[in-house]
């Protein structure tokens, strides 16, 4: 992206209202967001300052560790379906623990444990690139709530379209979308309060 459409979208971004994005969103998908410490070390931290917790590769924490953490108000969890063993019932046995994110980034779980998980209130981040889910299957769980989509891959803008007026927050990074300025702004127009763009 050239310099200039870097500062035409910058200026664009600021005339806009950005959605809310659950406080771990962009922490845990950093590299290296994952913890070594014990559920009592995190515990004991908690009671103090908040704590952000990344379940992004295969750790020390299980499912019930997890499930005390979520417990604890000051815990703000983020877990990655393709980093971790859980099925369905292991991740609505969490959600009753507490409001957790669900980075959706392999094909273990279809539209309808998503709608499942959702109903449970679990906050649904949806990777485009790994996901495995159609358009129809997108549309259809945007019909039980909102979620996120993490655009990460080539999405045609009308797709892109369909999904904020269904509801859809919609994040888009530029450098891995595809999409150009125009095509950017044409999105964002349809509801800037559920468009982030991510240069």
């Amino acid at each position: 992206m050239s310099k200039t459409i870097l500062i035409q979208l910058l200026a664009f971004m600021s005339a806009t209202s950005f959605a809310a994005l659950p406080p771990q969103f962009s922490e845990c998908l950093r590299e290296n967001s994952g913890t070594t410490m014990s559920v009592y070390d995190l515990k004991d931290i908690a009671k103090v300052s908040s704590v952000t917790l990344c379940q992004n590769q295969i750790g020390l924490l299980s499912k019930y560790d997890v499930i005390e953490l979520l417990k604890t108000s000051n815990v703000q969890a983020g877990i990655f379906l393709s980093k971790t063993p859980y099925i369905k019932e292991d991740l609505l046995e969490m959600a009753k623990a507490g409001t957790y994110v669900l980075y959706v980034d392999n094909q273990e779980l279809d539209r309808y444990a998503l709608i499942d998980l959702l109903k449970a209130k679990v906050l649904i981040v949806v990777s485009t690139i790994t996901a495995g889910l159609s358009k129809e299957d997108i549309l259809a769980i945007a019909k039980e709530g909102s979620f996120i989509i993490n655009l990460n891959s080539n999405l045609p803008k009308e797709d892109l379209k369909q999904f904020v007026d269904a509801g859809i927050q919609v994040v888009i990074r530029t450098h891995s979308s595809g999409l150009n300025k125009e095509s950017i702004i044409e999105v964002a127009k349809v509801n800037s309060n559920l468009v982030t763009i991510l240069p």
